[in-house]
């Protein structure tokens, strides 16, 4: 799958809520969405960096969340 496929994607599972990107990558696997951990990586640092997504710490989980 292209990066800008994947990035829409992102945004779409996102819409339902902050997410981290664990959750994230298990939502795209069950959709049967072909991508590499490297891409799915790379993309979602890229969405951080551009202001599409928005990278929140969560101190109870000891992860970040991803939001829009």
């Amino acid at each position: 799958m292209d990066n800008t496929k994947l990035e829409e994607k992102i945004l779409e599972i996102l819409k339902n809520g902050a997410k981290t990107s664990e959750e994230i990558r298990n939502e795209l696997i069950q959709e049967n969405i072909d991508f590499t951990p490297l891409q799915f990586r790379e993309v979602l640092a890229k969405m951080v960096r551009e202001g599409k997504v928005k990278k929140i710490p969560n101190y109870e989980r000891k992860k970040f969340l991803f939001s829009i």
